[in-house]
């Protein structure tokens, strides 16, 4: 149950963050106005759960956003992205989990800085189990929620939590840094 209020009370915030930016738009047009629709990442993944002994993981990544007309807001868009997390089991097995998203994405100014936050939803495959997280083989449920700046036009950092079924025992807290092209 504490999980799940955890989880609402982020899902909240996101949403705050999303109204919140929504009308701040002020004539900068997003990244993705600018033709500047694809993206590279790179960082580390953290997990939540107490039951891993190695909690940090590499997080790599790979996204195309695309804009949305005016209904869909002020410099919002939708894209794909695939992430890849080399996730060490206690057993010391190395397990690929790979999820897949489909995502809205909302730019907004805070004083002089772009900054964006992202929902996704889609799915997560993982190469083996990971009892530790409980997650199986094979593909299950995923969604997302993170937020980002805009450090230029083509450099960004992004700070997201990945989660599944059991976002307190599957999900992954990450930061990463990011390229547009």
């Amino acid at each position: 149950m504490h999980t799940l209020w955890k989880t609402g009370g982020l899902v909240t915030f996101l949403l705050i963050l999303i109204v919140g930016v929504s009308h701040a738009y002020d004539g900068m047009p997003s990244p993705e106005d600018m033709g500047l629709g694809y993206n590279i990442t790179a960082g580390a993944a953290f997990s939540v759960t107490g039951n891993t002994d190695n909690t940090t993981s590499p997080i790599l990544g790979v996204a195309w956003y695309g804009p949305l007309d005016p209904t869909g807001g002020d410099m919002a868009a939708l894209g794909l992205s695939a992430d890849w997390i080399g996730i060490k089991r206690n057993d010391g097995e190395k397990i690929s989990l790979i999820p897949i998203l489909l995502n809205y994405k909302r730019s907004g100014l805070v004083g002089q800085y772009r900054v964006f936050v992202n929902l996704g939803l889609g799915i997560q495959v993982a190469t083996d189990d990971i009892p530790e997280m409980r997650l199986d083989d094979g593909a299950s449920f995923a969604w997302t929620g993170g937020i980002g700046i805009d450090i230029t036009n083509n450099v960004f950092a992004v700070a997201k939590f990945i989660g599944g079924q059991h976002p307190g025992e599957d999900g992954l807290a990450s930061i990463s840094l990011g390229y547009r092209f």
